[in-house]
C-alpha cells in the first residue's frame, strides 16, 4: 500500500443500538469511496483487507473498512447478521451523503459481509450506494453446511486462537435472508462463488443470482483448492482483482 501516497485515518461510529464500531478510511484523496465489508472472524485490518485497500487506492479510489460488532476493535457481541447492517449504516452514515466527504460509495462483501452488506441497504434504501459486489457470501445463513477438511489451509493459526465475540441469545435466533435483500435491491450487484467452497457452497451463489432485482453478474471461479472469500485474495488474487476490476468500471468507476 506504500506504493501510493495516502492517508490512513482510524475512526469510529456509533450504532443505533449504541455500540460503538471501528473502520479505517484509506485516502488518496478521492472522489469515490469503496466501502469493504469483512467475513465473520475477519478484521478490518487483515492482510487481506490491506492488500484489498492497496489495490482499489491504485485504481483511484478511497477505501474503508470496518470491524462489525464483536470483532477487532469494535465493541458489542455478532450476531450473524440480525444486528450488524446497523454497524455498516452506522459507518457509512458518517462518509457518504449530503454533507459528507463522498456523495456515493460501492460496496465490497467478503462472505458474511456480502451478506450484511445486501440487508443494511435493503433497511436504509436512503443510502447511496451505486454497486454491491458479494464474495462467497451466503443466500441464508441457517442453510451453511461447511466442510471443514476441505479448507485446512485456508485458517490461519493467529486467527483461529482470537475468535470473535459471539451473542449466544442469537445463535439459534432467526436470521436475515440474503436471498430475500438482493430481490429488493435495484442496484448493480455481482455474485461471485468458488468451486467446491468448503464453508459456502456455490449453490448459494447461484439461488442469489436467480433471487436478485436486475441488474446482476454472476460468475463463478472454476479455480482448484475450494476456496471461500479471503482466500481468493491470498491465492489467487489476480483471478479475482480482474474480475473485480472489469466489473467495478462500468458500474462504480472511480
Amino acid at each position: 500500500m506504500n506504493r501510493i501516497a495516502h492517508q490512513t485515518l482510524d475512526a469510529r461510529a456509533t450504532t443505533p443500538d449504541g455500540v460503538s464500531i471501528a473502520y479505517t478510511l484509506w485516502r488518496r484523496p478521492s472522489r469515490e469511496l469503496l466501502v469493504l465489508a469483512p467475513g465473520f472472524w475477519r478484521v478490518r485490518r487483515a492482510w487481506e483487507n490491506r492488500f484489498l485497500a492497496g489495490h482499489f487506492l491504485r485504481r483511484g479510489y478511497d477505501v474503508a473498512a470496518l470491524d462489525f460488532r464483536g470483532h477487532g476493535e469494535s465493541g458489542g457481541a455478532y450476531s450473524f447478521g440480525r444486528s450488524e447492517p446497523g454497524d455498516l449504516e452506522a459507518v457509512v452514515a458518517e462518509l457518504a451523503g449530503a454533507d459528507r466527504p463522498y456523495e456515493r460509495f460501492a460496496l465490497v462483501g467478503m462472505s458474511m459481509g456480502g451478506a450484511i452488506a445486501a440487508e443494511a441497504l435493503v433497511r436504509s434504501p436512503h443510502l447511496p450506494c451505486r454497486a454491491l459486489a458479494m464474495i462467497s457470501s451466503p443466500a441464508d445463513v441457517s442453510a451453511l453446511r461447511p466442510r471443514p477438511w476441505r479448507g485446512l489451509r485456508q485458517v490461519r493459526l493467529r486467527h483461529a486462537l482470537r475468535p470473535p465475540r459471539v451473542s449466544r441469545s442469537e445463535i439459534l435466533s432467526k436470521k436475515p435472508r440474503a436471498v430475500e435483500a438482493v430481490a429488493r435491491l435495484g442496484i448493480p450487484k455481482l455474485i461471485v462463488t468458488a468451486e467446491r467452497d468448503w464453508l459456502v457452497d456455490p449453490s448459494h451463489g447461484r439461488l442469489l443470482a436467480e433471487a436478485s432485482a436486475p441488474p446482476v453478474d454472476y460468475v463463478h471461479l472454476a479455480l482448484p483448492g475450494s476456496l471461500h472469500a479471503d482466500a481468493l485474495v491470498k491465492f489467487v488474487p489476480l483471478s479475482l482483482l480482474r474480475l473485480l476490476d472489469r466489473w467495478l468500471a462500468r458500474n462504480a468507476p472511480p
